[in-house]
């Protein structure tokens, strides 16, 4: 997978569609809070989340339907208000992926702690699922179904 650069020069395509917030950050990085979505058609269906204010954190993510048919993350009543999310049509659900070994057939995604954006207000939250036992953090990519075999 290609880096996102900033080189003057770059002939690499990458379209920004949306910047949204995660007041709380990312597990881990918790002042990371402003993050913006950079998409390359050539990599999909493969996209980055880059914060705003540190250019060097960024995290290649990857919407779980477009990999996965079986994935229904639930997340809490609590969460959802807080997020102001009444049903699945006002969220963008977006998993991290990490690749090992720089190869794909390799690379897990982390079922466990979806990214859920309200697509209105662009507020969002990294959440631990509700049915997180169904699922793995080290979900291979390749795999055919989300549900965890063991």
């Amino acid at each position: 997978m290609k880096v996102a650069q900033e080189a003057k020069g770059q002939t690499e395509v990458w379209i920004k569609p949306i910047e949204f917030e995660l007041p709380a950050g990312l597990i881990g990085f918790a002042d990371a809070t402003r993050f913006e979505l950079l998409i390359n058609e050539e990599e999909a269906p493969f996209m980055w989340i880059r914060c705003v204010d540190r250019h060097e954190l960024g995290f290649i993510v990857v919407e779980p339907s477009s990999i996965l048919s079986d994935y229904d993350v639930e997340i809490s009543d609590e969460e959802a208000k807080k997020l102001d999310i009444a049903n699945s049509e006002d969220a963008l659900v977006i998993n991290i992926v990490t690749v090992h070994d720089d190869s794909i057939e390799s690379a897990t995604v982390n079922l466990v702690g979806p990214i859920v954006i309200n697509r209105q207000t662009l507020q969002g939250k990294q959440v631990i699922a509700n049915n997180y036992v169904k699922f793995s953090a080290r979900h291979p990519v390749l795999a055919d179904s989300a549900v965890n075999a063991s």
